[in-house]
């Protein structure tokens, strides 16, 4: 995953990339793959006396052949919500599933299951941040009654009140894990299908066929695009990302696209990111041609700005079809079951983030042109109420329960009334949820 790196309410949960020696695409006999039919699964890496970040982030296997089973997920601002068993844990933790992304545990988990730093590794964040930190080998997980073995895990995870932490406190269910099988992703019915052998999974035949190459030790997918004028750019498969497409300012600008004056911009953004918190830019600009298998979508819009290092598509653009990632034979099949317009993200949003500061919370950030912003809001601004909750004394689990009903992926959409002070006067004002383009 690419800390394309934000969470406020909108964009990425946990985004980084992997830099560690040799970290380019690897050659497919690096990890485990199949040869052919159902089950019949070998592990082609090399063993190696002393492990190397590379190699722990590669090792995953499943624990048996000829496997097959469906867990129910939850979503939550827009991010995969799943359960898994790691190896001798008191109780069931919940992960962010992230296809963008190495296993990531946090250090509370690693001390509670007694693992030691195997290896180390570099994390590149947005704008050029970099980060240290030991990867560790989780002897087995258990999803959905399927162990996985000797998985390669980053001991990396936040903790309140990183907003992050409202998404997990036990990390993120990444690649390094998901590569040891075939992952097909419900949206309709909420379902994931775990697997080793494609015959056993629905709608395949209607589905485009996309081939992907794994762009890091942990195997993330890449697959190529168009965009614009731009042929064969590479964009990163990365479900832990709850927005539509963001794609770096120079990448946008190096197709032949711009970012309009009028763009919609959000005014005192901060990313959230296993560097910590600083601030950052987001804009919504147009893309005059995303060209994604056998789709040619005129005029995509799409997430820029300082906060996005990588060219990334999440959530809220897979949402629409049946998703399935196939790790074995290296390809993402997308069936499409809603009408092309659906992917034409409107942004709706109240225009205004949350933030914890001291026992209270105020204005986080502001997107120009919106409700928020029309009402005088600014960032800073103390909040008193949001939507009946008395806001002055707050907490973290308040933090979160906002975010996820008010957030720009949130689940709330009718009007809320909201009551804050600026510049020592209070206002108070009902405030609708409206698209920011």
């Amino acid at each position: 995953m690419v800390f394309a790196a934000r969470l406020s309410v909108s964009l990425a949960p946990a985004r980084f990339k992997l830099c560690v020696s040799r970290l380019v695409v690897f050659a497919i006999g690096s990890f485990l793959i199949a040869t052919g039919a159902c089950g019949e699964v070998r592990d082609l890496s090399s063993a190696a006396a002393t492990p190397t970040a590379e190699s722990l982030l590669a090792g995953a296997k499943p624990g048996s052949n000829n496997f097959h089973a469906t867990v129910g997920f939850r979503l939550t601002q827009n991010t995969i919500q799943l359960n898994a068993q790691p190896g001798s844990a008191s109780s069931v933790e919940s992960f962010v599933l992230d296809s963008g992304a190495p296993m990531t545990i946090a250090p509370r988990l690693a001390r509670e299951l007694g693992l030691e730093s195997l290896a180390n590794v570099t994390l590149a964040g947005p704008e050029g941040g970099r980060l240290t930190v030991p990867v560790t080998r989780l002897p087995e997980i258990g999803i959905a009654g399927i162990e996985f073995q000797d998985v390669g895990a980053v001991v990396d995870w936040v903790e309140p009140p990183s907003e992050l932490a409202c998404l997990s406190t036990a990390g993120l269910m990444g690649a390094s894990m998901m590569q040891a099988a075939i992952w097909q992703i419900d949206f309709q019915s909420g379902t994931i299908a775990i697997t080793d052998c494609l015959s056993k999974l629905p709608g395949l035949p209607d589905a485009m066929r996309i081939p992907f190459k794994r762009s890091d030790a942990a195997g993330s997918p890449r697959i190529s695009v168009g965009v614009s004028d731009a042929s064969d750019v590479s964009l990163l498969v990365d479900l832990g990302f709850n927005g539509s497409i963001a794609i770096p300012t120079a990448l946008l600008e190096q197709s032949g696209d711009r970012i309009a004056d009028t763009a919609p911009a959000e005014e005192g953004g901060v990313a959230s990111t296993v560097f910590g918190e600083k601030s950052s830019v987001v804009r919504i600009a147009r893309m005059r041609e995303l060209r994604l298998g056998d789709l040619r979508l005129e005029d995509f819009p799409a997430v820029t700005g300082s906060a996005v290092s990588d060219f990334h598509v999440g959530i809220e653009f897979f949402r629409h079809f049946r998703v399935t990632v196939d790790w074995l034979h290296n390809d993402l099949y997308l069936e499409l079951r809603d009408n092309k317009s659906a992917l034409y993200h409107d942004f709706s949003s109240y225009g205004f983030s949350s933030q914890l500061q001291g026992d209270g919370l105020v204005v986080g950030a502001v997107w120009r042109g919106s409700a928020a912003d029309r009402a005088g809001m600014k960032p800073g601004d103390r909040l008193l109420e949001v939507g009946g909750i008395d806001t002055r004394i707050a907490d973290f689990p308040m933090l979160c329960k906002l975010k996820d009903a008010m957030g720009l992926f949130g689940s709330n959409r009718a009007p809320v009334s909201v009551t804050w002070m600026h510049e020592g006067r209070t206002e108070t004002l009902l405030v609708d949820r409206v698209p920011l383009l």
